[in-house]
């Protein structure tokens, strides 16, 4: 027997967003879903010798009612089975509804009368890469010769669905395909459940009206959604799908809700509906003219079971089986894999390691972003990015959010793979990450940091900080800057020592702290120097803080077992009216304290212009700096420097001190600002080198010289000249001198070039008091010095678990560099034993000397 059957009309054609097409679409004309023109005498042809022996039924069957056609219609489309009829040209006679849910790539464009050529064009379209398009003439041709010599069926897969393809020669007409969904069996036990979900024969079928309600529905459909035929009546496809889903304690996903309100505007191609229970339909419906539909219902929930199961089934087996993901999986350093998504497909050991993440088993799905914090999204966006267009490794720094809340920093470097093809696991353009956890180094970079900005002892902000905050706030609002220093802390340090000193200055740090206000800032600025910035202050705030802070140090501290008594002069200017720049406010603040210091101590005062007359002193004591100088009346003291291991000496550090004849001992603070404001500081440096040069020459061990070269002298002085008269006339080898520079000079620029000057010589360069000034990484890798000397604020307090652990990252960092690490400040033997165990090479301090005239 012999059938020949033309599909249905054109129907509303289904763009790729599910929505309707354009009137001319729904209208059957141009790029319709169309299967031929109506022809009625076409509508169902049967010949059978029995037949026409009975005229009366082949009237019956040549006169089948119109709706009886549109059922048998109904009954192609609903079929599981994909279905293409060709003629002997090998052109195009129709098709059902589910060749086009099949190979959605001829939705809307294949038409009665074309050629199988251009079938098979659209089709190797969505399969060939850039690179075998150019073949597909071959493609084609290849695919037409198959078509027409096909005696045996196959199987290949197109978009994710196994698919098995037969042909049929209808003589007189031409060949019918057959492409049937099938499942590849995950076990032997599962091949009977898989062919029967993959045939999907019809369970519900159910007819509506044109409003989209149910007029009539069989059993099956009430036993797909719960309830009974009757009681779907009068209901709409909607109303059922919410209630089946109400019945089961849930509710219907709004999305599922839009779309099935969505099908009733079209007559698109099939869809699948989720129910409770992770049950699944699948619906087809046809429209006729009139408005009215009969929709098929499918149970593929068997399907979709076994389709899942097949496909983790074979995901994990080819995962366990690559080569390449073993590998990553055993890498000493993190390893990721994410496809063109950004989604993971790999997280080795060591990334989930670092991460916190013993199992894995919660990573590989997700979005590597989701894996960061969100300000991290468009550096890992430009990253992958990158990495898809640039060839090599793409480099980065960025954080990573462990499941406990913790950050984990990483060095992440990304690279497009190159793979080749696996049908198992079709991953397109995947891309590799290494990650290094590198927490600690930014953690030690991080604590560094705050080196450069806040007072090792107090963790106070520094003159750096304060200076920043001070230019911040000038040309904006008023404020008041309060200058203060300690008064009687030498007698402390004097008579207990630098260790009961430093004591002493946490305690005032913490009183100062606690009668300021938050948005107050107080800092240290060296020694026994604090200042405070009071923003929007007026003469009667600024007054009341500065009595505040007195009053705090009124009672006494207790250092060492002993009550100390120690005041607080305050010197108090005011922005903009003393001044409208920072050098002037901190000079004017600086008069204003020398005025509270002369007026008895334990005060404060506000700046008054008479206070200038103190400057007269400053130009007395800048005479009689100059006259020192022609009289000779400077010395040079040694300390020792000595090896951590041995206590051998292997340095002496030459310190300058000022004998005058009515003021008596000059200490360097006093005079030494002085000299590089008047620029005195060429001519007293000169003489320091020279001299310490001459006594250096003279040692019979061969020690180094180290000598303390200011930032005034490297900037504008003439310092070149003056190591080399100096080496020159002392006769000293080069390499015997040290040249002591502090972070207040800036790297850069000439004093950069002046210094290489001096290496180029075989001068030694030393980094004095590290973590003082305006520290930072960068200030270190700027210049290769050959000595880092630690401040001993740090050496002080080296007991603590937290600066013992700045040492170590300073004393790495020097190791790194090259550079000989010394610890200054080594009082006591418990100092000495914690900085060699941290790793420096030597040591400076009152337990090995005090600085003394040579000749003592």
């Amino acid at each position: 027997m012999t059938v020949i059957c033309s599909c249905q009309k054109g129907r509303g054609r289904k763009t790729s967003h599910g929505r309707p097409g354009s009137p001319a679409a729904r209208t059957g004309s141009g790029a319709s879903r169309h299967r031929g023109p109506r022809r009625p005498e076409h509508h169902a042809v049967l010949k059978s010798s029995s037949l026409r022996k009975s005229g009366h039924a082949e009237i019956r069957v040549m006169l089948k009612p119109k709706p009886s056609l549109d059922l048998l219609a109904d009954l192609l489309d609903g079929l599981d089975i994909g279905l293409c009829a060709f003629d002997a040209s090998d052109r195009t006679l129709g098709w059902n509804q589910t060749f086009l849910y099949l190979f959605p790539e001829h939705d809307g464009f294949v038409h009665v009368g074309e050629h199988y050529r251009e079938n098979l064009l659209r089709f190797y379209r969505t399969r060939l890469t850039s690179d075998e398009f150019r073949y597909v003439e071959e493609y084609v041709a290849s695919g037409i010769a198959r078509h027409q010599a096909q005696s045996r069926p196959f199987e290949f897969e197109h978009r994710g669905t196994w698919l098995r393809v037969s042909a049929q020669t209808i003589p007189g007409i031409g060949r019918v395909r057959l492409w049937r969904p099938i499942t590849r069996e995950a076990a032997p036990a599962a091949a009977a459940a898989a062919a029967e979900a993959a045939r999907g024969a019809p369970d519900g079928i159910a007819a509506a009206n044109a409003d989209g309600r149910i007029v009539s529905a069989n059993r099956q459909f009430g036993q797909l959604y719960g309830l009974g035929p009757a009681e779907a009546v009068g209901l709409t496809l909607e109303a059922v799908v919410a209630r089946a889903w109400q019945e089961a304690g849930g509710e219907a996903p709004g999305q599922l809700l839009a779309r099935l309100r969505e099908s009733l505007l079209f007559a698109g191609a099939p869809f699948e509906v989720s129910l409770p229970g992770d049950r699944w339909t699948r619906v087809i419906e046809h429209v006729r003219e009139s408005g009215a539909r009969t929709g098929v219902h499918f149970d593929i929930t068997a399907l979709k079971r076994e389709q899942a199961a097949l496909r983790a089934a074979e995901a994990e087996a080819s995962r366990r089986a690559s080569h390449f993901r073993g590998i990553i999986e055993h890498a000493p350093s993190g390893m990721l894999v994410v496809d063109a998504a950004g989604i993971l497909v790999e997280a080795n050991r060591a990334f989930r390691s670092a991460l916190g993440d013993g199992t894995g088993g919660g990573l590989v799905g997700r979005p590597l972003a989701a894996l960061a914090p969100p300000e991290e999204a468009d550096r890992l966006a430009a990253l992958l990015a990158r990495a898809a267009t640039e060839a090599g490794p793409i480099p980065t720094e960025m954080r990573f959010r462990r499941p406990d809340g913790a950050t984990l920093w990483a060095r992440v470097s990304a690279v497009r793979l190159a793979l080749p093809p696996d049908p198992a696991s079709p991953l397109l353009h995947p891309t590799l990450l290494q990650v290094e956890d590198v927490t600690a180094r930014r953690e030690a970079e991080r604590r560094i940091a705050h080196m450069a900005d806040h007072d090792a002892l107090t963790d106070l902000p520094n003159r750096t900080l304060f200076r920043a905050r001070l230019d911040a706030l000038l040309g904006g609002e008023a404020c008041a800057i309060l200058w203060l220093d300690l008064d009687r802390f030498k007698v402390v340090n004097d008579t207990l020592g630098h260790a009961a000193g430093d004591t002493l200055l946490c305690e005032v740090a913490r009183r100062m702290r606690a009668v300021l206000r938050s948005e107050d800032t107080l800092a240290r600025l060296g020694g026994d120097e604090f200042a405070v910035l009071l923003p929007g202050a007026d003469p009667l705030a600024a007054s009341r803080a500065a009595a505040r802070l007195v009053e705090a140090m009124q009672a006494p501290v207790t250092v060492a077992g002993r009550a100390m008594h120690v005041g607080v002069s305050i010197g108090v200017v005011l922005a903009p009216c003393h001044g409208g720049d920072a050098d002037t406010l901190m000079a004017r603040a600086d008069r204003a304290l020398y005025g509270a210091k002369a007026a008895g101590r334990s005060t404060f005062r506000l700046y008054d212009p008479a206070m200038d007359a103190a400057v007269a002193e400053r130009h007395g004591l800048e005479l009689d700096l100059r006259l020192g100088l022609e009289r000779g009346e400077f010395a040079l003291h040694y300390q020792p420097i000595v090896t951590a291991a041995e206590r051998r000496v292997v340095c002496r550090e030459a310190l300058v001190r000022w004998h005058h004849p009515t003021r008596g001992l000059v200490p360097p603070a006093s005079f030494i600002p002085l000299a590089e404001e008047t620029g005195l500081i060429d001519r007293l440096g000169a003489w320091i080198l020279r001299r310490a040069c001459r006594d250096a020459a003279a040692w019979p061990d061969g020690t180094r010289v180290a000598v303390n070269v200011s930032a005034a002298q490297v900037r504008h002085g003439p310092l070149i000249a003056a190591v080399q008269g100096a080496l020159r006339e002392s006769g000293l080898r080069p390499d015997r001198l040290e040249i002591e520079i502090t972070e207040s000079l800036p790297i850069e620029g000439e004093a950069a070039d002046l210094l290489m000057a001096l290496r180029r010589l075989g001068v030694r360069i030393a980094l004095d008091d590290f973590g003082t000034g305006y520290s930072s990484l960068s200030y270190l890798r700027r210049f290769p010095f050959d000595t880092i000397k630690i401040d001993r604020s740090f050496i002080a307090d080296i007991a603590d678990p937290g600066t013992a652990a700045i040492v170590r990252a300073v004393v790495g960092i020097g190791a790194q560099l090259g550079a000989t690490i010394t610890a200054e400040g080594i009082e006591t033997e418990d100092q000495l034993a914690a900085a060699q165990r941290e790793g420096c090479t030597e040591v400076q301090g009152y337990l090995f000397g005090k600085p003394v005239p040579l000749e003592a």
